[in-house]
């Protein structure tokens, strides 16, 4: 008599592009192969992503790393020619031989998997509309699918959510006929109907009122992107099994509360998960595991020079994270002429490649002896520095589970997405601050709810306002936002930080529930 396979599959699967998608679902991996010993996990993704996906897990401590590793298969099912932009052809194949307990290759390493038992979880980013379809074809409803939702729910229930929760999706998508009509927009690459900004009234539990506009502060090339991807975000979360939400009840109780009643409305689950990293309280990193290329150590070498000179928490590190960047970025350079003019200490990380660097800006900054400018930049390593003392950033959610993680506070500059939510949502707790002057674009330069004039939104008023915000920073109103900032990051980061947890015991409800 044979013995049974009581082994539990899961599939993940993040957009391979989204480093902000996948970083915090290798965390995740983490967490599910710790907490469930009999778990696989199959990390499909793309030849691109698949060794910042390897080295992610690998900064784990090493025995731990080596008791997870025959439990973890990271299969790069894309190769090197990959469209980032179009449905991945390959993942049904791939999911199909899982499916059926057939062996599938790595295309980056050649290994080869194979005997693994049927999958019965899946958990995929809602942005890859293609993967549910996928799923839902071959398994039909045998397989659980999750929507990885890798940020926070008050941004869902703007991005995603219905007219009366303060969200912009069309009430058709409530109906199954309604979504499927907008797939086939979606495949036929119809243009897409998208925000209303005419100045209406945004409610959002747990932020303050904003104009709809407010929600595009900045003139982007990603709005058309944006467009088609939060669309099919609207569809498919409403096609999952339930969705795992990498925030926490502590950050945003209003807004966790009403995201859950609404699935539960449903029949759907939500779970919160977050902050997620490698780096989490309780999940410790292998020092070895640090980068020592030549850039790296000119770059510690300048932050240590920064500590020296100037002390503890007194550089700010500016970063729009891997994409972002402003059309019109006369406001970027002003604010870089206002941080040397008031000899403020800083780093600038911009690796977008919508960027062009003016030569002079450059040689400004060279020349400064308190600045410097990298391409791309180790955020933890920087933000774990005792020099870092603020965070100027695009304010996307992996960024700010990072600042909560090692206690450096924000100055927001968003663009669109999630992060116009997350700058209201620390604003609304006294734990940020944002630049207006900043905006840019016909939508960004229109009145805010909270102005009682309209700003001047030139690069003048912007460097003025950056200058004015430093005086800020190291005055008292820096040491309260600063206070509460750290507040809110003890009371968020307690959610795996502590045996009982939210997300601990989230995480484990979910997988007694759908393993």
């Amino acid at each position: 008599m044979g013995s049974i396979d009581n082994r539990k599959h899961i599939v993940v699967y993040a957009i391979p592009v989204a480093w902000g998608h996948n970083k915090p679902l290798c965390a995740f991996a983490v967490q599910i192969l710790e907490n469930q010993p009999e778990a696989i996990v199959t990390y499909f993704t793309s030849s691109n992503s698949y060794p910042k996906i390897t080295a992610e897990f690998k900064r784990l401590e090493p025995t731990r790393y080596a008791a997870l590793e025959p439990r973890l298969n990271i299969i790069d099912i894309a190769g090197p020619v990959f469209d980032p932009f179009q449905p991945l052809d390959t993942f049904e194949p791939n999911f199909a031989a899982l499916y059926s307990s057939n062996s599938v290759t790595c295309l980056s390493t050649d290994r080869t998997i194979s005997g693994l038992p049927c999958p019965t979880l899946a958990i995929i980013d809602p942005f890859a509309g293609y993967a549910f379809e996928c799923i839902r074809r071959i398994a039909g409803r045998s397989v659980s699918i999750l929507a990885w939702w890798t940020s926070n729910a008050g941004s869902l229930l703007r991005l995603f959510g219905p007219g009366h929760l303060g969200g912009v999706a069309e009430p058709s998508l409530e109906t199954a006929e309604g979504r499927t009509a907008t797939k086939k927009k979606i495949l036929a690459k119809e243009q897409i109907k998208w925000h209303d900004c005419t100045g209406n009234v945004v409610d959002i539990a747990g932020i303050s009122p904003s104009y709809d506009y407010e929600w595009f502060p900045q003139k982007t090339a990603m709005t058309d992107i944006a467009a088609v991807a939060e669309k099919a975000g609207s569809v498919y979360v409403r096609e999952a099994d339930g969705v795992i939400c990498v925030s926490t009840r502590a950050f945003e109780p209003e807004a966790a509360a009403v995201a859950k009643k609404w699935f539960s409305s449903m029949g759907k689950t939500w779970h919160t998960v977050g902050p997620l990293s490698i780096t989490v309280p309780g999940v410790e990193t292998s020092k070895s595991s640090q980068t020592n290329d030549q850039t790296d150590v000119l770059l510690e070498d300048f932050l240590n020079r920064m500590q020296k000179e100037f002390g503890d928490q007194s550089l700010l590190y500016m970063s729009f994270g891997t994409v972002w960047w402003p059309e019109e970025d006369d406001r970027v350079w002003a604010v870089i002429d206002g941080l040397l003019e008031k000899r403020q200490p800083f780093l600038f990380s911009h690796p977008s490649p919508f960027l062009r660097f003016p030569d002079e800006v450059k040689k400004k900054i060279d020349a400064s002896g308190i600045a410097m400018e990298l391409s791309w930049s180790p955020q933890e390593m920087v933000l774990t520095h005792p020099v870092t003392g603020w965070f100027l950033t695009h304010g996307g959610w992996n960024s700010v589970q990072e600042a909560f993680t090692h206690r450096v506070p924000m100055i927001f500059w968003p663009f669109h997405a999630d992060q116009p939510y997350n700058a209201m949502r620390l604003l609304a707790l006294k734990a940020g601050f944002e630049l207006i002057e900043v905006r840019t674009g016909p939508i960004g330069t229109r009145i805010p709810y909270k102005c009682k004039e309209l700003p001047a939104f030139t690069p003048a008023s912007a460097k003025a306002e950056i200058m004015g915000l430093i005086e800020k920073l190291k005055a008292q109103e820096g040491s309260i936002i600063r206070q509460n900032f750290e507040a809110v990051a003890d009371a968020v980061c307690k959610a795996w930080d502590t045996p009982n947890g939210e997300s601990r015991e989230d995480t484990k409800a979910m997988l007694k529930e759908f393993l």
